[in-house]
Parts: C-alpha cells; sequence; structure tokens
C-alpha cells in the first residue's frame, strides 16, 4: 500500500463456513436477480453485475441469460468478500448453463476482481488460507477491488489448509457498512502508506501469522493478529468506525477474547478464545446489537450441485 518498487496491493486471509450465501441459477431469455438477504445488493450493485454478465454472454456469444437467486447471512460490505465470491458465482453459473466450461484463471480475469487481493478469488475455489504477492508496479492508484481492473493476476505465493480452530464472527448491526464510493474515498486519502509501516505490517504476517498457520501454533497467531491491528493499515481501517468499534472490541477482550481482528475494511471482527462457543453465547447476550456466529476455518471452495 505504499510506493514500492517492486509490487503493489497482496494479502493474507482465509475462507470460514459462516456466515455463507446460497445462489440458485436457472436459464434464461434475459437476466435478472433476486437478493432474498436481509441486506441485498442495492439497485446499482445489481445493475453493475448484471451488465457485466450480459458482457460475457455476448462475448461468448452464449444463447442463454441466467436467473439469479440470492440467499444467506452473508451481508454486502461487511468484510466477507461477499462481492467477489457472488460475481464468480454467476459467471461460473451463465457458463455452465451454456454447456462451457472455463478454466479458473479465465472466471476470475471475467470477474475483473482480484486486483486488490487475491484471497476472495482463490478461496472461492479451494478454501483454505490465501497468502498473495499482488501485482507488479504500475501507475495505477491504490483502490479497492471492485475498482481495480487489471489484465494480470495477484501473484499467488502459498495456499495452504486452515488448522481447524474455533472462531467467533461479530456482524454489527448498528455500524454503517461503508458504500463502494466510500471504500474508494479511504483508498484515496490513506494510500499510499510510509514504507516502514507497510514493512512493520509485512514482518507481522510473514513471520506471525504465516508460520503459525502452517505450524498449527494458536498462541503465535494471536500474538500476530493483535500486533496486525495496531500497525498502519490496519488501524487507519478501523479507526473508519470510531468508538463503536473500539468499545466492541475492548467488550470481547473483558469477556475472555485472546484476539480479534477486522475482517477486510469492515466492520465485521472474528475473534479466538479458549471456549469461543462459550463467548459467542456471552456476547450475544450482551450485545444484541450484533449478530454472534461460531465457525471454523473452510479449507474447500464452493459447493456445486446440478439438477
Amino acid at each position: 500500500m505504499h510506493k514500492g518498487e517492486y509490487r503493489i496491493n497482496g494479502g493474507l486471509g482465509f475462507a470460514i463456513n459462516e456466515p455463507c450465501c446460497e445462489l440458485t441459477f436457472s436459464r434464461a431469455t434475459d437476466f435478472s436477480i433476486t437478493d432474498n438477504r436481509v441486506c441485498p445488493l442495492t439497485d446499482i450493485e445489481r445493475e453493475k453485475l448484471i451488465t457485466l454478465l450480459k458482457t460475457i454472454r455476448t462475448m461468448n456469444c452464449f444463447a442463454n441469460a441466467v436467473e439469479v437467486v440470492i440467499d444467506g447471512n452473508m451481508i454486502p460490505h461487511a468484510g466477507f468478500g461477499s462481492g467477489t465470491a457472488i460475481t464468480l458465482a454467476c459467471i461460473e453459473a451463465l457458463h455452465t448453463l451454456n454447456g462451457s466450461s472455463p478454466s479458473k484463471d479465465d472466471l476470475i480475469r471475467e470477474s475483473r476482481r482480484g486486483g486488490t487481493s487475491g484471497v476472495g478469488i482463490h478461496t472461492y475455489f479451494t478454501g483454505g488460507c490465501v497468502f498473495d504477492l499482488g501485482r507488479s508496479i504500475d501507475d495505477k492508484i491504490h483502490s479497492p477491488s471492485n475498482h481495480v481492473v487489471s489484465p494480470t493476476l495477484p501473484l499467488l505465493l502459498d495456499q495452504l489448509p486452515m488448522p481447524d480452530w474455533d472462531f467467533g464472527v461479530c456482524i454489527p448491526l448498528a455500524i454503517p457498512r461503508k458504500t463502494q464510493a466510500e471504500e474508494r474515498a479511504f483508498f484515496e486519502r490513506t494510500c499510499p502508506l510510509e514504507s516502514d509501516a507497510v514493512y512493520e505490517t509485512l514482518y507481522h504476517t510473514l513471520f506471525g501469522l504465516y508460520p503459525a498457520i502452517r505450524e498449527g501454533d494458536r498462541s503465535t497467531f494471536c500474538h500476530a493478529l493483535r500486533t496486525i491491528q495496531s500497525c498502519a493499515w490496519k488501524q487507519a481501517e478501523r479507526q473508519e468506525y470510531g468508538v463503536a468499534l473500539s468499545e466492541l472490541e475492548h467488550s470481547l477482550y473483558a469477556q475472555g477474547a485472546e484476539a480479534v481482528g477486522m475482517s477486510s475494511l469492515g466492520p465485521s471482527l472474528f475473534f479466538l478464545a479458549e471456549n469461543v462457543p462459550d463467548l459467542v453465547a456471552k456476547m450475544h447476550n450482551k450485545r444484541a446489537d450484533c449478530e454472534w456466529l461460531l465457525t471454523k476455518p473452510a479449507n474447500h471452495g464452493r459447493k456445486l450441485s446440478h439438477d
């Protein structure tokens, strides 16, 4: 996220079982998207996705369009990569319903996602943990993935299974989520970071989180996760939500959390504890203004079924 001389962007992240989305597709003469979630896509987001699908249909000379129905508890713009997952799922379904079998890389390129982080585009297919090194430096400004269209896919350093740890997830319902425009504005006023700030984050990621995952070292994982929250980039993301988020985090630590992290640009939090189910139950009673989930890492990609 700085004016480096080698690469731009990149990141480390992992897939979880909850929250999740279930998408149903059927052949149609024209495109439509019905989003049944409590917090659905906006009209603008829905039309943007439909426009992309129409473009892909034209480029491939497909006979069929698709009707899309979205269900589940994955909230948009809450830090879960739902935009990437839904986009890839719709494109993959469009190909499948037209008898086409594109490669993984072809689907990613058509999605126009992954310009900032390769976590979402890779975990969609295989789950687990992804560590990517972004893309070669170019003249583009730093922007969120939904605003970056790059002909070069992020360079995958490693993809590995996550240890079978319990995680808690907190989705704050009273804290406003960022729109795509607000996400872009955040990048514009925050980037580029000072080089030293980026080096610090990379150190705790490469020598803290990554080996802790490989070795199943939960204690080191918690330590590195806590430390990264105060590094420049993550701290800037967290400050977007002010006291409301910090009070929620303090409450989690007071009730026994060992480490609390914010997922992507938030505002959702994930956390570890000696007894995560117990902590989730406590917080559910203590903070009814949030959705509380008990989950585990998903060491598998999307699940497909056909009628």
